[in-house]
């Protein structure tokens, strides 16, 4: 007696494929209603802003350094930004330490007080060597601070996660074994994967759904989670991305993508993470909320009107090759 063999899935069809054009094709007026204002709104905030050659304030100077080889021990350099993060500052550092030595990477942390005023940076004294500390003078935002940890990196692969204890440190272990698997130019976590899990308050969802939102009508990345705070990055894809980076503060990750597809890179992966509830308070206020929107705006005035994500950075080899396909991974 024979067993049938399961009925084949079958494959989209046409109807499929019609119905799929058809919602592209309702949604497009809507897009472009949105789309225009949104334009000029961010034409106006980068003409005030002189359209930008540099961030608002340069925190980094060393960004050619990334041109130059990886540290042969150093597999991954995880840059933790902090400002004020009181006592969630020294568990998180050391449980990222604890996570990457028990997966046997070689690693550095790069610990970067963006001017706090709290003291926290000394609870990081007698940390073990792989931990390294920078402190900015002042305040320079999330984007100022990865900048500066960005541009000191030894790693082959180049990770940051926030240090304020909400995403464990342990998902850049996972993170790091796909990116070297895959040998994408991006891993990054995403709170709408299907496996996420998310503890954050029913404030920061509705906001995080709203940006979202917003981002996906402007910017068609195909990246639905810019903005949740762990990432890794290969090494030439962010020496050839840190100089082309204009904004320090939330809108940093929105203008990671932005440059990274406008640049030609679009083997970006998404990971499941999991959001624990924050430890240090949260940075969700009317303030940040409004800031970070005109700060999109303006980088997507900045994609639409000038060349700073599609050109090269002058002197680098992808000045001189033109494509950052041929680069080692």
């Amino acid at each position: 007696m024979t067993t049938a063999a399961p009925a084949a899935r079958r494959p989209k069809g046409p109807r499929g494929t019609a119905a799929r054009q058809a919602l592209r094709y309702a949604i497009l007026p809507i897009r472009v209603l949105v789309l225009l204002p949104a334009m000029i709104v961010g034409r106006t905030l980068l003409r005030k802003r002189g359209a930008g050659t540099e961030p608002e304030v340069l925190v980094w100077n060393e960004a050619d350094r990334l041109w130059e080889p990886a540290h042969t021990e150093i597999e991954l350099s995880v840059i933790m930004p902090f400002y004020n993060p009181g006592d969630a500052l020294a568990p998180t550092v050391a449980r990222a330490h604890e996570q990457l030595t028990a997966a046997g990477v070689g690693f550095e942390i790069i610990a970067v007080s963006d001017g706090s005023t709290d003291g926290s940076e000394k609870t990081l004294e007698g940390m073990p060597p792989e931990v390294k500390v920078i402190v900015l003078p002042a305040n320079r935002g999330k984007g100022g601070a990865l900048h500066a940890g960005f541009a000191r990196a030894s790693g082959s692969w180049i990770g940051f996660v926030d240090s304020d204890g909400d995403i464990d440190p342990a998902h850049l272990v996972e993170y790091v074994r796909v990116a070297r698997r895959g040998g994408y130019d991006i891993v990054f976590a995403n709170k709408k994967h299907g496996e996420s899990e998310s503890a954050s308050s029913p404030l920061r969802k509705i906001v995080s759904f709203g940006f979202s939102s917003i981002v996906g009508t402007l910017f068609s990345l195909g990246v639905n989670d810019t903005q949740t705070g762990c990432k890794v990055v290969r090494r030439d894809v962010m020496a050839n991305l840190l100089p082309r980076l204009r904004e320090t503060r939330f809108a940093f990750d929105l203008e990671l993508f932005v440059s990274a597809v406008t640049a030609g890179y679009t083997n970006l992966h998404a990971e499941p993470v999991r959001l624990e509830e924050r430890m240090s308070g949260s940075t969700v206020t009317s303030k940040t909320i409004l800031r970070t929107l005109t700060d999109a705006l303006s980088v997507l005035a900045r994609r639409h009107y000038t060349d700073v994500y599609s050109t090269a950075p002058e002197g680098s080899p992808l000045a001189r090759t033109e494509s950052p396909l041929t680069l080692a991974a």
